[in-house]
């Protein structure tokens, strides 16, 4: 069972959360790979940690759809669900189209910088062909906008589908790059600061109706990777 300890554990830390951060980003970045058997002995020894505290990030991240625990058999990393993915589509479809008609009539100059800046992140990723770092920069442009349209909270409620839009990357990263994303973010940037908000609604549903083009491009690549409904 392949397993990264990317950091230690941070002072302000449980252990519990610590298990918890380490072991969803071990399935996020697909070092545990969907359908596969997790010993909770062996991630208690990688950790330093007792069972207790792995156990209770195990249950939590079967609440959160991305482990399966089986009483008294097994657990195991859940397999990707592409209904999960596609109500996750669903609800940002609905509200971060809904966002940018907010953000073009409010949005300020230091929203303005901070996504230039963002932009420019993402751009010496894709020069770079970092592109775990460009997914990092991708979420922090949606972030933003969120932000800008006084509707940080919302986002925070949505990030619940962030892990399993990260899996689905991860599969992409071995199929595309980033620069239609890029040039969809910076579309978007574009048509907020001429307040062109129609426009930039069309691409923001574009854009994120580009995860369901994909999934079915990906489902067909890695098919022991999905639920099969």
């Amino acid at each position: 069972m392949p397993f990264v300890v990317y950091e230690e554990k941070m002072d302000h830390e449980s252990a519990k959360e610590f298990a918890l951060r380490v072991l969803k980003r071990n399935i996020m970045r697909l070092d545990m790979l969907p359908g596969e058997a997790i010993s909770e002995k062996e991630i208690a020894k990688e950790l330093d940690l007792s069972r207790t505290p792995v156990r209770e990030a195990l249950l939590e991240l079967s609440r959160e759809h991305l482990v399966d625990i089986y009483p008294q058999k097994s657990t195991k990393v859940s397999l990707m669900d592409a209904r999960i993915v596609e109500q996750g589509r669903f609800v940002r479809a609905t509200v971060e189209v809904a966002i940018l008609e907010q953000a073009c009539r409010q949005m300020d100059s230091e929203y303005f910088e901070e996504l230039e800046e963002n932009l420019e992140r993402q751009a010496r990723c894709i020069e770079e062909n970092d592109l775990l770092k460009f997914f990092t920069f991708d979420n922090e442009f949606h972030q933003i906008l969120f932000n800008a349209a006084s509707l940080d909270t919302v986002y925070e409620v949505l990030s619940i589908y962030v892990p399993h839009f990260s899996r689905e990357r991860m599969l992409r990263l071995q199929m595309f790059n980033a620069t239609e994303l890029y040039h969809d973010h910076k579309t978007i940037l574009n048509a907020l600061r001429e307040k062109d908000c129609r426009n930039a609604q069309l691409t923001m549903r574009r854009h994120i109706d580009r995860v369901v083009c994909d999934q079915n491009i990906l489902k067909e690549a890695f098919p022991a990777y999905f639920t099969q409904v």
